[in-house]
This record gives structure tokens, sequence and C-alpha cells, in this order.
């Protein structure tokens, strides 16, 4: 018998409060129309390192497992630009020039997990957080203030639906340690 898949997990760079609450000062200053598009809630940023989807709970351990298998240093990242995905219509917030530390964290986690059953993504590495959904129309240039992110860890993290959208949990954090 099959075992059900019913846990939709990612990995991820999970900002502290203060990050977060700088991110959504700087988005509260963005003239756009909020009606027109579907904003993440604060607690919901985050910057993708592994999206992997539906899961087994067999699965999800095996990932786990994985991501404790290895070492990486902590590092700083500034969120300090944005832009838009025409499809799938969609505000992000990123980084001009991501730390070489976070592509070595992204490929050596994926180099792990991949020992799971997970199949890493092929298109490059895009890292960015998603800020808002739906947009119907391309906004034009939005200014973005810096914001100074000490990464200290990265998450295992569970994606539960709810009445008009999503939520996440973390369900399991790494230390970065020097």
């Amino acid at each position: 018998m099959r075992e059900k898949k019913d846990v939709r997990i990612f990995f991820a760079l999970w900002p502290d409060d203060g990050v977060r609450n700088k991110i959504a000062a700087n988005l509260d200053r963005i003239d756009i129309n909020r009606n027109k598009c579907r904003w993440v809630t604060n607690s919901n940023l985050h910057l993708t390192l592994h999206f992997v989807g539906n899961t087994s709970i067999a699965e999800m351990k095996c990932l786990d497992r994985q991501a404790r298998e290895f070492d990486a240093e902590p590092f700083e990242l500034t969120i300090d630009c944005s832009g838009y995905f025409k499809k799938p219509k969609v505000l992000w917030i990123g980084c001009q020039t991501a730390a070489e530390a976070l592509y070595t964290l992204y490929g050596i986690l994926g180099e792990q997990i991949s020992q799971c059953a997970y199949t890493p993504e092929t298109r490059p590495y895009s890292p960015h957080m998603t800020v808002a959904r739906k947009f119907s129309e391309v906004p034009g240039t939005i200014p973005f203030e810096p914001v100074l992110w000490q990464v200290n860890r990265f998450v295992l993290v569970k994606s539960i639906s709810v009445p008009g959208g999503v939520r996440y949990e973390v369900v399991e954090s790494y230390p970065l340690v020097p």
C-alpha cells in the first residue's frame, strides 16, 4: 500500500520579527492599489530554499535527517530590490547581490535532500520573497529601503490550507554555526 502524501512542505530562510517588521514598514509605503492583489501576511514571509511539495511523513523524516547532516555558516543578506513575475502574477522582494553563502546553502541542502524522495529544481535558483499574489497589473518601479538580515538558521515549513489562503508553520529549525 502506498503511503499517503498529506504534508505540503518546503525549506526556507525564516526572518525574525525585527526583519519582518522592517519589510512590512517598507511594503506599507508602496503606493499600490491593495485591492488589486492578495498580500502575503507578515507571518508568512520567507525566502524559499527548496520547495518539496506534497510528501509523506516518512519522506519528511528522511528530509529532516538529511538537513541535519551538514554544517553551513551564518551569513548576511540585504533585501534591497523588488520585482514582478508575470506568471504567476507575483510581486517579490529580494537581493540585488545575494551572498555567495546563500547559494552554497542552497546547493548543499539540495544535494542532501535529493537522497530522499526529492528532485531538485532544474531552473536557476532565483532567491526572493513573495509579498503579493494575483497582481492584475504590472507595477512600476517600487522603492525599497534596504533591510539587513543576519541569517543564522534555515527551517522546514509546513503549508496549511486555511480559509482565504495558507498559513505556514515551522516544523524544524536548523542552526547555521560558524
